[in-house]
């Protein structure tokens, strides 16, 4: 059965098949082997669906929807802008600093890589900055979209391994601040090196009116890590007041999304949503043979011939996310690769949460390398810059990303202090 799962799930992915139909699929083909009943496929998949902690996704799709439509990504830009634009390289760590606000907004990287790669690559090439780089940074500042809080894989690894969607989005926090850090001092090397311009340094008046104009998405992510963080609202009914706070800020203060446009924007999010869902449902089946072959247990006694020392097993692991972030979506990566680890990290008492953590980022990193890296396509494609080139520009950063994951292998309090310390 297991044969017949990997060798099809190849086979279709080769064929351009999309991945959640290439997991059913191959799924249907591997219990059809094994004499399983057809109609476990529907079972399975419709009871894996009947989740709350799966209400999030759509709600926080809705809301990222509506604080994109509400234009609110241009204030975003311009606050980031008052505040680091005057250093050198000042529009990229602008570009930066909005990935890291627009983050906590989208839950999305593709998502933050098109709106503020849309609002800031256009400027930065006409201040100088080559194409390369533009599309780089951008890409690269996209990644910390999975780390603010909230972030849909972070959701999707809490369905597949049970830890708490909140502690994640907590300890999410803390490293994404640190990728923030660690992609701006790259991009002051390089400004440094190449001469690229700096602003002008901001009066506190200019900060205090980009402050006034963009404080409503600022508070937005606010509103979801507090609620979680003491206890007021779990993720799921934070995703709620996400919703209710995007409708209410695009209707009632920027005036820019009408009762017309609503439906328009349900369909979109429904359509990102049942990708993510489909995927998961499908994914149920995979992890369903997987443990009736019992490859987790294969992988695990694998890896502990090698070593049982945790710090050597996270950077093995992170080497295998590497590999397979080039090749498929991060979502997938999750539901494939975690529940195969998720039996060694329990058996070696490696931290849940710090786990999470490393493959969230271990896996974002796929999203700027290619051939799959989604976002360097977007900021590619937006920077009019081939591939390759945008790929050469990414390597300094995408190392950068390296260096904070492996800052979080070894110093697990980076990810596990401030959702611990919120217990008590």
């Amino acid at each position: 059965m297991a044969t017949v799962l990997l060798v099809g799930f190849a086979v279709l992915l080769l064929l351009n098949v999309p991945v959640s139909f290439a997991l059913a699929l191959a799924s249907l083909a591997a219990l059809s082997y094994g004499g399983m009943p057809a109609t476990l496929v529907v079972q399975k998949m419709t009871a894996s669906m009947d989740s709350f902690v799966l209400l999030a996704v759509p709600f926080f799709l809705l809301s990222g929807h509506l604080m994109g439509r509400s234009g609110i990504a241009k204030d975003i830009v311009d606050f980031a802008d008052s505040v680091v634009g005057w250093l050198r390289g000042g529009l990229a760590h602008a570009n930066v600093a909005a990935g890291t606000l627009m983050g906590g907004m989208t839950g999305s990287a593709v998502a933050e890589a098109s709106s503020t790669g849309g609002a800031l690559i256009p400027p930065m090439i006409a201040k100088g900055y080559d194409r390369p780089f533009t599309a780089a940074v951008t890409a690269a500042a996209s990644t910390i979209a999975v780390m603010i809080p909230p972030s849909i894989p972070m959701i999707i690894f809490a369905v597949v391994t049970g830890v708490s969607v909140g502690d994640l989005f907590i300890a999410g926090v803390i490293p994404g601040l640190l990728m923030a850090l660690a992609l701006m001092f790259t991009s002051w090397l390089f400004a440094v090196r190449r001469g690229y311009p700096r602003g002008k340094r901001p009066s506190l008046g200019s900060i205090g009116r980009a402050t006034r104009a963009s404080i409503w998405g600022l508070f937005m992510p606010v509103v979801i890590i507090g609620s979680i963080r003491y206890g007021i609202a779990t993720p799921t009914e934070a995703s709620v007041v996400a919703v209710l706070y995007s409708l209410f800020v695009g209707m009632y203060v920027y005036r820019t999304i009408g009762w017309r446009d609503i439906p328009g924007i349900v369909h979109d999010t429904a359509i990102t949503a049942g990708i993510v869902l489909l995927m998961i449902a499908a994914a149920s089946l995979y992890g369903l043979i997987v443990t009736r072959e019992q490859i987790p247990q294969a992988a695990a006694q694998m890896i502990m011939e090698l070593t049982t020392n945790p710090y050597l097993v996270l950077i093995l692991i992170l080497c295998v996310y590497l590999i397979a972030g080039m090749l498929l979506d991060l979502g997938a990566n999750i539901i494939i690769l975690v529940p195969v680890l998720w039996p060694l990290v329990k058996k070696l008492e490696i931290d849940p949460v710090q786990f999470g953590i490393v493959t969230v980022l271990g896996l974002a990193i796929g999203l700027i390398t290619p051939p799959v890296g989604a976002s360097l396509f977007v900021t590619c494609g937006i920077a009019r810059t081939n591939l390759l080139d945008g790929s050469k520009a990414a390597l300094p950063f995408i190392i950068a990303l390296l260096a904070v994951t492996l800052l979080i292998i070894f110093v697990p309090g980076v990810a596990t202090w401030l959702p611990y310390s919120a217990k008590g």
